[in-house]
């Protein structure tokens, strides 16, 4: 998950810039969600470190924004004249004004053309040029954020938050070497911001290096304990190394994180593990998204054995496959009216306060523990010869980053006589199938799934799941069908670092990319699998 800090130099409305200070801005909340069959798992995302304040001319206005690096730009266009038309009725400073005031509003575009607007008048101006950088960063525009921050260094090469800045553009770019380059020299000017050892530490993140992210994160957290981001990217490099213990008290802290509010309850208590459940209702409180919730449901039976009854909350799509795990009593309506309940916990702390470990995570998750509702059963008529169904998802959120793999890059699987492909994109994505004119060769399910229950019912008639880092990985696992991944080279914490299984599914295979953006590697060793297993198959009906 993508997470670092960001930020630009503020200055107060006026035509006379005050004396220095600093403020911040707190995070911005995460905004959207996607369909139940192609979105993938919705963790919390840390928003970008604050960088320091930048050393100011005299008379001008430092501050910190922190800035979001992890979702594009949403701004909205503001009704004031177009920027560059108005630029002779302000003088420089009005100008700035209303860029920054654009700035924090949100309105990036907006905001964008000014800073464009001031520098056209004053082109030596390091602190614009990095505001420039920045809101350029958010609006995804990496090339021309990362120019916007070369002009400011070279005006102001000794300011240490610019080089960070940098470095976030560069990460994200997935230069990763320029990147550390970049952070090292902020770290070499000033290494006492917390953001600074922060925002190295997450190209180590990236990179799949756990164990040097994590000193970079302990290393700001010598500077400040109760630093959140810190606090939480550590907690998941733990559990991606397999340190579960430490992870899952670390993993606690995503109540913090402001993107991932849980709303207070009044009048009951929280279960903290220990509280005896004989004759209680306990609530299992909904998080995140789909594919979290997938997840995490395999430890609702181990807690229903020790509750009277068990209430679990989800999201509508996903009601009539938790119907199918055992212990479950009721099902509520994520935002829907609570039934009465003795005690509730979050269903993503539940690892934390029932202390799984690895050993206890394996006994877990031996066997399937999602199944088809009942009443659900998919019908096909594969063509004649075919010994092998495979269903296909290929693409699924934007953010924190783009899982999706090209359909293009798949078709070559069908070249081969036996296979039958259906696709469980369920979204705009669907009309990849037609763009590519693959009509003949996929058949398109996407009609048929309004819900997870019928994502269940389908995959349950196929022999294989292709799928990319998605909620249909966890839900093929869950149900126990054959589950082949196709994984990014920056990894999720879930799915660990060099291995292609998972203890989290069985069935589960996973085929990583080695180098960025690089499919053919994973792709070539898939394709060799499935022409092995589709010999096979085809020879065992000779």
């Amino acid at each position: 998950m993508l997470s670092d800090h960001d930020a630009a130099v503020f200055a107060g409305r006026g035509t006379r810039m005050a004396k220095s200070r600093t403020i911040t801005k707190s995070r911005a909340t995460k905004k959207g969600r996607k369909t139940m069959a192609v979105s993938g798992v919705k963790s919390p995302v840390t928003k970008p470190a604050g960088d320091d304040s930048p050393k100011l001319p005299k008379g001008e206005i430092g501050a910190l924004d922190q800035m979001r690096g992890d979702e594009p730009g949403s701004a909205r266009l503001s009704s004031r004249p177009a920027p560059d038309i108005a630029v002779n009725r302000f003088d420089k400073s009005e100008l700035f004004a209303r860029a920054l005031e654009a700035h924090q509003a949100g309105r990036i575009d907006e905001a964008i053309a000014l800073y464009g607007a001031v520098l056209r008048q004053n082109p030596d101006q390091p602190d614009v040029w990095n505001n420039l950088g920045v809101a350029l960063r958010r609006s995804k525009h990496h090339d021309a954020s990362l120019v916007a921050y070369r002009r400011a260094a070279e005006l102001r090469p000794g300011n240490a938050g610019l080089w960070s800045n940098m470095g976030n553009c560069l990460r994200e770019m997935m230069r990763f070497e320029e990147a550390t380059a970049a952070h090292d020299k902020a770290l070499e000017l000033d290494a006492s911001i917390k953001s600074h050892p922060f925002n190295a530490g997450l190209v180590f993140r990236d990179t799949n290096r756990f164990e040097q992210a994590i000193r970079h994160f302990d290393a700001a957290l010598a500077i400040d304990p109760d630093y959140v981001d810190a606090n939480w990217d550590k907690a998941l490099a733990l559990l991606a190394m397999g340190q579960y213990e430490a992870g899952w008290a670390g993993y606690e802290t995503r109540r913090k994180l402001a993107d991932n509010p849980i709303r207070p309850l009044e009048g009951a208590p929280e279960w903290d593990g220990k509280a005896d459940l004989r004759g209680k209702r306990l609530l299992l409180r909904a998080e995140q998204g789909f594919g979290d919730m997938i997840q995490f449901a395999r430890f609702v039976p181990m807690v229903g054995k020790k509750a009277a009854h068990i209430i679990l909350e989800c999201r509508s799509e996903l009601i009539p496959v938790m119907r199918t795990i055992a212990g479950v009593g009721t099902i509520v309506e994520k935002g829907a009216k609570l039934p009465p309940f003795d005690l509730h916990v979050p269903l993503l702390s539940l690892p934390h306060v029932m202390k799984i470990n690895e050993a206890e995570l394996h006994r877990v998750s031996a066997e399937p523990y999602l199944s088809a509702p009942k009443g659900k059963q998919a019908r096909l008529s594969p063509p004649p010869g075919t010994v092998l169904k495979v269903g296909l998802i290929w693409a699924g959120k934007l953010n924190p980053r783009d899982r999706s793999c090209p359909l293009e890059k798949l078709m070559p699987l069908m070249a081969q006589k036996g296979a039958c492909f259906y696709s469980f994109q369920v979204d705009e994505r669907r009309g990849d199938i037609a763009k590519l004119g693959a009509n003949a060769l996929i058949t398109d399910m996407g009609e048929h799934i309004h819900d997870f229950g019928d994502s269940a019912a389908l995959m349950k008639a196929m022999d294989l799941i292709i799928t990319i880092d998605s909620a249909p990985a966890h839900l093929a696992g869950a149900l126990g069908v054959p589950v082949w991944m196709l994984q990014l080279y920056t990894t999720d914490w879930r799915w660990m670092v060099g291995r292609a299984d998972s203890p989290w599914y069985p069935t589960m295979r996973i085929y990583r990319q080695e180098a960025p953006g690089d499919w053919a590697t994973p792709i070539g060793k898939l394709g060799a699998d499935f022409a092995n297993l589709l010999k096979a198959r085809l020879g065992a009906t000779a």
